[in-house]
Formats: C-alpha cells, structure tokens, sequence
C-alpha cells in the first residue's frame, strides 16, 4: 500500500481512509513511511496541514529521532500546538526549533530559561531577535539566578523600568 497504491492517488477520501486504517491498527511505524510518501514526496497532498500535523505527532509519539527533521522541512503545521506538544513529551529542542522558525520568539526563549535550563543560550537568542519582550523574559530570569548587572543590561535592552524595586532589592542583596 505505501509502495506504490497511494503515491499515485489524487482522491483525499482514499488517503484518508487508508491513514484512519494505519491508525486504527495501531501502526505507528508504518504510518509515519506513508505520510512520508504522501506528505514529504511531493504529492498533491504535500501543504495538506492535517497530514504534516499528523506526521510530526505520529513521530513525537513513536519516532521521536525524526521530529527535527519534520519541523524543519514542513511549514504548513500548527506551530504552537506542536510545539506545546514537544514540550509536554519532553522535546525541548524540538520546540525551540518550531517557535524560532515561526518568530514565536517569547515563546523560544521561555523554552530556553525554562525548560533547556541555558541563560547563556537565551543570551545569545535574545541579542539575535533584539525584542523588547524577549530582553524582559531574559531579565527576568538572570534576576531571578542573581545575575543583576546582566538582568540591568538586558532590562536596559527592554527599555523595561517595571521591575525597578526588584533590581533594587537584588542590588542590595549582593
């Protein structure tokens, strides 16, 4: 069936019918080398969002070697629910990739202090986007490990005043 039945179809209802049947025996394995077929080959059915979201969830679930690949060659999928996803199942990375391919940028660099654990990362994240609201995210954080002449200048980035007294405080402290 994957061989050779569908690469050549152009009707959805077959491939629907055939991806509900992969699905319903319970073939994960063999259902990812069909959507590969249907959705990285260039068929009719390559843009098809169901099938790419399907695709990357499939290997979340099953292969999870593969979701890097799919998020970065697929670019008709819903970006933060896959990436939300990601993170649930513990790929980070995988999530990073989807909400900076997508200019999901605060979204990136929360994945960044929050769940990779890297400041330094997040730094260098923050310096390539230059957002007002990703220097913030980073302040915050770096006051939050006691890094307050980074958590100024990246306040000072932000053009954000708002967090004052808590520099004040961190200042005192040390």
């Amino acid at each position: 069936v994957v061989q050779t039945a569908l690469s050549e179809t152009q009707d959805p209802e077959e491939v629907s019918v055939t991806v509900k049947a992969f699905m319903t025996a319970d073939l994960p394995n063999e259902l990812i080398e069909l959507l590969e077929k249907i959705v990285l080959d260039n068929s009719v059915f390559s843009e098809h969002r169901n099938l790419q979201n399907l695709l990357i969830l499939t290997a979340i679930k099953a292969d999870r070697t593969r979701v890097m690949e799919y998020i970065n060659r697929l670019d008709n999928y819903d970006a933060p629910d896959i990436a939300n996803i990601a993170i649930s199942n513990e790929l980070y990375e995988e999530a990073f990739a989807i909400f900076r391919k997508f200019d999901v940028n605060t979204s990136a660099i929360q994945v960044l202090i929050e769940h990779i654990g890297n400041l330094d990362r997040a730094y260098e994240f923050a310096e390539r986007c230059n957002e007002p609201a990703v220097w913030s995210q980073l302040a915050r954080a770096q006051l939050q490990k006691d890094l307050v002449k980074e958590a100024i200048d990246s306040y000072i980035k932000a053009d954000d005043p708002s967090a004052y007294m808590e520099v004040v405080q961190a200042a005192n402290r040390n």
